[in-house]
């Protein structure tokens, strides 16, 4: 059996973090989403990832890889137009999946022994944010797209087997709304036309859709896997580890530090003396100068934290906490969430960030400053210099 993963999209409900990293390609446990997939896939014949040409760390990262096979999808056109990328390349039935959401390696390989046509389907709260699946007899009788009045809590979870007879129909498909060809309007199609779709129900759906969805994966992957703690890390004398956590090749946890459960510190990285990092992911060759606290946040690559910094993650009024995303203010669903911060970002000493705030990549954070908005553009560092 052959995986065909979709890849090539670009993320922006992800920024600042996909400003610079494929979707696919950020990290959760130290390891790239797609590395994990690709894990979890290895019992198939091949593993076909649709990408798009920019996507450099996509290429660079599978190139020696002999089972993985990366196509070219020039335009993003939707899941749709992105399968159609790999016709040539499948022949029998076969797997496919968004390359950019987590998904359970037991659930895999309970799907990939079904018959196609099969999608699989993941009961959710929020039944208003996905594509929403009627259900009769374990068939599936319409697929309907973030439904007012949905007709069950059973949301598509981009997980299929699917065969060659999907390709005529994908190459017939009009575009939706969005301008796209999508896969679940082909899906849809092949009902309309009699063709007897099953549903099989997973356990496990991780949809990485937001900033915070990557806390998620990452604790999971955590608690199924336990500590990734390469042997080349150093633990200074007085840290405190509460497992399970991740620390990468080279890495050092300084004298004092705690280092709570479900964080993961990236290759190169330094965390300076007494610093507490609590459910956060810091990726490789970032600095958390001492004294600081790194609450529920995401730190990008290259970043360097000032002395004394602070990540706040709770709301005064312990409400949910809300971000910016696409230009709409967006419940996180958490009452606990730090910062965001892209990559090559600098910080002076005893910066505050308050919750669910995001910092655009290779941008400068003077010392002292509180961080009440996102920092998208350079500011005017003068107002802040000691005279």
């Amino acid at each position: 059996m052959k995986a065909v993963l979709i890849a090539a999209g670009k993320g922006t409900r992800l920024q600042p973090l996909t400003l610079t990293t494929s979707k696919g390609m950020l990290c959760v446990a130290n390891r790239p989403i797609l590395a994990w997939l690709r894990e979890m896939l290895d019992f198939c014949e091949q593993i076909i990832i649709v990408a798009n040409k920019n996507q450099k760390d996509i290429i660079d990262h599978f190139a020696n890889d002999k089972k993985v096979k990366i196509v070219f999808q020039n335009e993003q056109l939707g899941t749709g137009h992105a399968l159609l990328q790999a016709q040539r390349y499948v022949k029998g039935k076969f797997l496919a999946m968004y390359g950019d959401d987590m998904y359970g390696e037991e659930d895999i390989k309970s799907v990939a022994k079904k018959d196609a046509v099969t999608l699989c389907s993941f009961p959710t709260d929020h039944p208003e944010l996905y594509g929403i699946l009627e259900v009769e007899k374990n068939f599936v009788r319409s697929i309907e797209e973030k439904p007012d009045n949905p007709k069950s809590n059973l949301a598509n979870c981009g997980l299929y087997i699917l065969d060659p007879s999907i390709f005529p129909v994908l190459k017939k498909l009009k575009k939706g709304p969005r301008g796209e060809y999508d896969l679940p309007e082909a899906i849809k199609e092949l009902i309309d036309k009699g063709v007897k779709v099953k549903n099989h129900t997973v356990k496990t759906w991780i949809p990485v859709s937001h900033p915070w969805n990557l806390l998620d994966a990452n604790k999971y992957l955590l608690d199924k896997h336990g500590s990734q703690i390469h042997k080349s890390a150093q633990i200074r004398p007085g840290a405190v580890i509460e497992k399970p956590v991740a620390i990468g090749e080279g890495a050092v946890v300084g004298p004092n530090c705690f280092l709570r459960k479900y964080s993961s510190i990236g290759k190169d990285c330094k965390v300076g003396q007494a610093v507490e990092v609590k459910n956060s992911i810091i990726l490789e060759n970032s600095f958390a100068s001492h004294l600081s606290y790194i609450g529920d946040t995401l730190i990008g690559k290259n970043c360097n934290i000032g002395g004394g910094t602070i990540f706040a993650n709770l709301r005064l009024d312990d409400k949910n906490v809300k971000m910016e995303v696409n230009g709409k203010r967006t419940d996180s669903g958490r009452r606990k969430l730090g910062g965001i911060v892209g990559d090559g970002v600098k910080f002076g000493t005893r910066v505050t960030v308050m919750p669910g705030k995001r910092i655009w990549p290779n941008m400068i954070v003077p010392a002292c400053h509180t961080v009440t908005e996102d920092i998208k553009t350079e500011m005017p560092l003068s107002k802040y210099q000691v005279k």
